[in-house]
């Protein structure tokens, strides 16, 4: 029983006098080239001799320094101990300018209680700069795009996309140094950044600007006017929805016009500059073409169509084919009230009166032959303007 309090009792003076102690690192999380104490807690004086050991037992090979009191403080030096260690009364160790080696267990033997303490001591490293790779400069929408955040001694990786979330659809990997598109879109392109971060840092990355190649689509020429008189100029605007932007060749009925250009000019147009012309459009980087075609009348009769022609113009030939109309219609209608229908009636006299007098034969007047003829060319002119 003696024995048990006799080994007991250093423990027990140990709490009673300081605490329970216990070994702090300050700062939490050192870093390469900065410093660090290995703090002994809840002793605020002078704890008598102790010794510090790098591993997580008191071994002599691996002995840093040892602190002895018999008057005041003597400082011994383990096989391990350089200039960039110093300790104080109360059984803390110091280390400065710490270097990646210096990480791993240690120890302190406190010889006024026989007890050991043991920390582990971590080294952080600050993140080094990420940077964005991409195996393809040449990106093509609906291809699969990956693109690499490149960084040392992150704990975390996180990607934007103009300031903002990455686009639905792409996929992390790697603990987020990967960004994967299976399916890449047009929309997908964009401006991104990967951040790096662990406990002691943070960096991001230069921008990375994706471009996504597509089309090109939509392809349309334009112009002010497509009938023009000879002389005058014209100037044809072929356009499309094109990335990045596409090589343009111009067609005059079939023949190449040697123009590069997203326009073609007619500055002076001749009878000869008539025709169809058409705009190829061709993405260098999809390989894919579309066109689109205007025809252009040169003459100098611009009636041949509205194209051209003034408002007052326009409404001087409407207004003048209606009233052709109308007098048509009227010549028609006094035509019809001055031969036909006399016509009608006298056939229908003709045919009541030969019914009320059959039987009077003597009554009925005699026509000769001239009046027969006379009415039967009458008849047969009205018919011919009717016709007319």
């Amino acid at each position: 029983m003696w024995i048990c309090l006799i080994s007991v009792f250093p423990y027990l003076w140990l709490e009673m006098v300081y605490g329970i102690a216990s070994l702090q690192l300050i700062p939490q999380y050192p870093t390469i080239s900065g410093s660090v104490t290995l703090n002994v807690m809840e002793i605020t004086e002078n704890i008598g001799d102790f010794t510090w050991y790098k591993g997580s037992k008191p071994e002599i090979p691996y002995g840093i320094l040892s602190f002895i009191y018999p008057n005041s403080p003597i400082i011994f030096r383990g096989p391990l101990y350089n200039d960039r260690f110093s300790a104080f009364n109360n059984g803390s160790l110091r280390i400065k300018d710490l270097r990646a080696t210096d990480g791993g267990n240690y120890t302190v033997q406190l010889k006024k209680t026989f007890e050991n303490l043991t920390v582990s001591l971590i080294i952080y490293e600050s993140v080094t700069k990420p940077r964005i790779t991409a195996f393809t400069t040449q990106l093509k929408e609906n291809e699969v795009f990956t693109l690499i955040c490149t960084t040392e001694h992150a704990m975390t990786i996180r990607w934007t996309r103009n300031g903002a979330g990455i686009p639905s659809g792409s996929l992390l990997f790697r603990d987020n140094k990967t960004l994967t598109f299976p399916n890449v879109k047009r929309g997908d392109a964009g401006e991104y950044r990967c951040e790096a971060q662990n406990l002691v840092s943070a960096s991001t990355s230069d921008l990375y600007t994706m471009t996504v190649a597509y089309g090109p689509d939509m392809v349309h020429i334009t112009s002010g006017r497509l009938n023009v008189k000879p002389g005058s100029s014209i100037t044809l605007t072929c356009s499309a929805d094109s990335v990045p932007p596409p090589e343009y060749q111009w067609k005059h009925n079939g023949t190449d016009l040697r123009e590069k250009t997203n326009k073609y000019i007619i500055s002076n147009a001749a009878p000869e500059d008539e025709g169809l012309y058409t705009c190829v459009v061709r993405n260098p980087v999809t390989l894919g073409t579309a066109i689109d075609s205007a025809y252009v009348n040169v003459t100098a009769d611009i009636a041949v169509g509205t194209s051209g022609l003034s408002p007052i113009i326009i409404a001087g030939v409407v207004c003048g084919t209606a009233l052709s109309i109308v007098v048509i219609l009227g010549v028609t209608y006094l035509l019809n009230k001055m031969y036909i229908t006399p016509l009608g009636e006298a056939q229908r006299g003709k045919q009541d009166e030969s019914e009320i007098y059959e039987n009077v034969a003597d009554l009925q007047p005699k026509m000769n032959d001239s009046f027969y003829t006379d009415l039967q060319y009458k008849s047969e002119n009205v018919y011919n303007i009717m016709i007319r």
